[in-house]
């Protein structure tokens, strides 16, 4: 990557000067450990509806959606909004839980 370093002159245009050096110098690693703290949103998703407005705004306690997945399903797991990978709900305690099945493959 080269840097330009323009200074104004006395007709007004930019002129570009020489940059203090042409050594490229070392670009430092990431390491894996300074990523291990971050926190990210790991998100389940267990289906989707479509319903009218008159529809939703007539929903109540008791009202019962239901979703177009179906019991046996697998639900969508979620990394900051980036479908990872997908599974089965499973109970953990008096928890839920899931069950990864399956890893997304990588898109290039």
């Amino acid at each position: 990557m080269s840097i330009s370093i323009l200074k104004p002159s006395e007709t007004g245009v930019a002129e570009a000067i020489e940059p203090r050096s042409k050594v490229a110098k070392p670009v430092p690693v990431l390491s894996n450990d300074v990523l291990r703290g971050v926190k990210v949103s790991l998100e389940v998703r267990l289906g989707n509806t479509s319903m009218t407005v008159e529809e939703m705004m007539a929903l109540k306690p008791g009202s019962v959606v239901t979703l177009g997945a179906g019991l046996a399903d697998h639900v969508g797991l979620y990394l900051n909004g980036t479908l990872i990978a997908h599974g089965e709900v499973v109970a953990v305690g008096d928890k839920y839980g899931v069950r990864i099945m399956d890893i997304v493959p990588a898109q290039p």
